[in-house]
């Protein structure tokens, strides 16, 4: 008997449910999942990661000294939606205290999967970011209700502080070298954004 393949079309693919999702293995590698598609991302660039780990190392202190909840990095899945699946990873993601349990680390072991809404995401803007795929990113977390935005540019050196609402994102400022970012998500924050690109 003749064996005769399909070809997998659009179609076709099998889409990833919540209940598969579930099931995957632990994937160190960036992605997501829009409407049950997986998408995979390249690795970042060695500038991006630095970039990224600067913001981390400039948050998590001042987060952790007064108690205010937990700052998270990528690769880390933001449920949006379970049914058809959709999934984001912002490269840094804050979430204040009052949406857990507590901010220590048994606090987060409980978190098997992330489907609180942060109230700060940020995003490090790569080459891939184009501006479809922005504000596609954007009406996700607008429709969950993550209240701030950060979109960093390596290139221009700065970063765009975006305050998000279920019906608009509206900018609160475009901050340059040499200049203090202000955050409404962190309000005591007073970041130097030299410090995000040295």
């Amino acid at each position: 008997m003749d064996v005769i393949s399909v070809p997998t079309t659009e179609a076709t693919k099998k889409k990833i449910s919540f209940e598969d999702y579930l099931l995957m293995p632990e994937i160190n590698h960036p992605y997501e999942i829009i409407d049950g598609e997986f998408m995979p991302s390249p690795a970042p660039i060695p500038a991006h990661q630095k970039i990224a780990l600067n913001i981390v190392m400039a948050l998590n202190p001042p987060v952790q000294e007064r108690d205010l909840g937990v700052v998270l990095f990528a690769p880390v899945d933001i449920i949006l939606q379970r049914h058809p699946l959709r999934t984001r990873q912002p490269d840094v993601l804050f979430i204040h205290k009052d949406k857990l349990s507590g901010t220590g680390l048994d606090a987060i072991e409980e978190l098997q999967i992330l489907e609180i809404a942060p109230d700060l995401v940020i995003e490090v803007l790569s080459a891939s970011d184009t501006e479809k795929v922005l504000s596609g990113k954007l009406a996700d977390y607008q429709r969950i209700g993550v209240k701030e935005c950060w979109l960093v540019s390596r290139e221009a050196r700065s970063v765009e502080v975006l305050q998000l609402t279920k019906e608009q994102s509206q900018s609160l400022g475009h901050f340059g070298l040499d200049e203090t970012l202000r955050s409404g998500a962190l309000p005591d924050l007073q970041l130097a954004v030299n410090t995000i690109f040295i």
